[in-house]
């Protein structure tokens, strides 16, 4: 338990930073919101923010698909936090929620990750 905690908090982490890491690459600004160019930076860093995020807790979680999509969800609450603050066209509600569920989902085909709890070798804190 604590263990897929731990996995799915440096999951959102290392997410969250590449969606804004790709958000950055793309350019433009806040002010510049409905510019195509930068929303079309946002809903890719979107996608590969939730399938990095999905990655890592299917890595570190034995491949629960649970946690895949409980990773891939936390980079949709901060597109859902940019997308309050930032004055941003309608468009980007559906399409960083498509992006963000369809990066979750690749990344647990990807992995073949199985919606069962994984099997634990004992009833120790960390299993």
């Amino acid at each position: 338990m604590i263990r897929n905690l731990i996995v799915i908090i440096i999951a959102s982490i290392v997410g969250l930073a590449a969606a804004k890491f790709t958000e950055s690459i793309v350019g433009g600004n806040a002010g510049d919101a409905a510019g195509a160019r930068y929303i079309a930076g946002l809903v890719v860093g979107y996608f590969l923010g939730a399938f990095i995020a999905a990655a890592i807790a299917l890595i570190g979680g034995r491949r629960w698909a649970p946690l895949g999509w409980l990773g891939a969800a936390t980079i949709f609450f901060g597109a859902v936090i940019t997308m309050v603050t930032y004055a941003l066209p309608f468009i980007m509600w559906p399409a960083s929620a498509a992006a963000c569920a369809l990066g979750g989902w690749i990344a647990i085909r990807l992995l073949k990750a199985e919606a069962a709890p994984p099997a634990t070798g004992g009833e120790g804190l960390f299993d």
